[in-house]
């Protein structure tokens, strides 16, 4: 999959290349489980409160899950996120990245985002990658691995 020419959805509703969202080194790419739920409320107030600090570095913040645009919109409304949110339901991209990993809760097992972080540049190559992080420690290595 080409990630400069494949369109995805956004929690807008509309479809958007990646590149649109390309500021001067790349990207930081999170991908999270679920919208609206504590773990993902918490790792997007993060992003959110530190996204000038990931501009200045000269990258764009995407969240990602599976949720829905209207689910997705709703999360970026009630938590006045600045940056954009991508609704992977097809989860290409999800597949991609390979952070789709079994799970399992009270004895059913599922298939669900391993929440990861990953930092790409402009032509979509993976710098760096964090793998089942907590969903707001992880956020200082992010921040310094961009000033490196």
């Amino acid at each position: 999959m080409d990630l400069k020419t494949t369109p995805f959805l956004f929690e807008d509703n509309q479809q958007h290349l990646l590149t649109e969202f390309q500021k001067e080194k790349g990207y930081v790419l999170y991908f999270f489980p679920k919208a609206a739920t504590p773990g993902c409320t918490l790792e997007t107030i993060a992003y959110n409160k530190h996204y000038q600090e990931f501009l200045q570095k000269g990258y764009n913040v995407i969240g990602i899950s599976r949720d829905n645009p209207k689910k997705q919109h709703q999360f970026k409304c009630d938590h006045a996120v600045a940056f954009p949110m991508l609704c992977d339901i097809d989860e290409k991209l999800c597949q991609h990245f390979d952070v789709m990993k079994q799970k399992k809760m009270f004895n059913n097992t599922f298939m669900a985002i391993e929440r990861s972080t990953f930092v790409v540049d402009n032509d979509f190559n993976i710098l760096q990658a964090w793998r089942k992080v907590k969903p707001v420690e992880h956020l200082e290595d992010v921040l310094k691995f961009l000033d490196k």
